[in-house]
């Protein structure tokens, strides 16, 4: 069986919509998985006009139409005529993002979907919706009830986790402890061995000053706090090292020696990964009671519309999904 996946709506004024109908009709998609789409009626009749595809509205989450070049929809019924502002953040599309992710993690919850691939939303239009979270990955947590998650971002090439999300720059070594770094540590080697079915994950942590910190003389984070973790967590016979500069890590692809990396702020893994990849890169949320995936790009409202946003990290990320959740199913076998 395929697995079926639910698509959040996204913020409908950006590519959300337009990223999603494409990649649910791809061969490769639909070989691997059951793609249906929670939204509005209106915005997917938009868009399907737009670039000439049918769809079907579904009764329930089992009613799938399974012709190869349809897009199957549960309806968002009650935004039935809302106004559609593309390329602009507005408290009506931050309500439809929201309530879209409310749906499909009841529906994971409920085993009626296996897995949540969400289209890119706004933080400011969820914020204006009275979603105050700091993003997706911290309200799909919160939602789904899961104490423990970490932001990877996956491509062909690296997995990468992230000990710090969504804070200002200002605020990560202050935030940085051995406990936080060993549980996301965990986290990560957790989701090598049961969600892409690594028996025995090599680690490479980043340092989190210039240079590794440079035994104390550019701060002293690396030495209090990163390598006793390292040390610790090597006794418990985990393949971990580092700490590594960040610079001449990616500099000579060191990140091809280990089986995942992880970083301690967001744009020290962020900017190199997308370098790597930027369109097939997946934004996956580990340690969820559920499982997430994401493209790893935003709204781009600046190109909402137009028809010439690229579909891939959206359809690699509705693969992995369906990936992931069969390596699940067979751990727990």
């Amino acid at each position: 069986m395929r697995p079926k996946i639910a698509i959040t709506a996204g913020d409908v004024n950006g590519i959300g919509p337009e990223v999603a109908l494409k990649s649910m009709i791809k061969k490769n998609v639909l070989s691997k998985a059951q793609p249906f789409i929670i939204a509005p009626v209106k915005i997917i009749k938009t868009y399907c006009e737009l670039l000439n595809l049918k769809f079907h509205i579904m009764e329930n989450e089992d009613d799938f139409l399974p012709e190869k070049d349809v897009i199957n929809v549960l309806p968002m019924k009650k935004f039935e005529n809302f106004e559609i502002n593309i390329g602009k953040p507005t408290k009506t599309s931050g309500k439809i993002a929201g309530e879209s992710i409310i749906l499909a993690v009841e529906l994971c919850l409920q085993k009626k979907a296996d897995a949540i691939c969400t289209s890119p939303v706004s933080k400011k239009a969820l914020d204006l919706a009275g979603f105050n979270y700091p993003g997706q990955t911290e309200m799909i947590a919160k939602l789904s009830n899961s104490k423990r998650f970490l932001m990877m971002f996956v491509n062909n090439q690296i997995k990468l986790g992230l000990a710090t999300i969504h804070i200002p720059i200002s605020k990560v070594s202050k935030i940085l402890s051995e406990k936080l770094l060993s549980e996301k540590i965990k986290i990560l080697i957790d989701s090598l061995r049961f969600d892409f079915a690594i028996k025995s994950p090599t680690i490479a942590v980043l340092g989190l000053n210039p240079h590794a910190g440079e035994d104390g003389l550019i701060g002293n984070e690396e030495q209090n706090i990163i390598k006793p973790v390292i040390t610790q967590l090597g006794k418990e016979k985990i393949t971990i090292e580092g700490p590594f500069p960040a610079d001449g890590f990616f500099g000579k692809r060191k990140y091809k020696n280990y089986d995942a990396v992880l970083s301690l702020y967001h744009d020290q893994g962020l900017i190199p990964i997308k370098l790597i990849d930027f369109y097939r890169t997946v934004n996956f949320s580990a340690g969820l009671n559920i499982i997430r995936t994401s493209p790893d790009h935003g709204t781009a409202y600046d190109i909402a519309g137009k028809l010439i946003a690229n579909e891939k990290s959206m359809e690699s990320a509705i693969i992995l999904s369906a990936q992931i959740f069969k390596n699940r199913a067979k751990s727990q076998k």
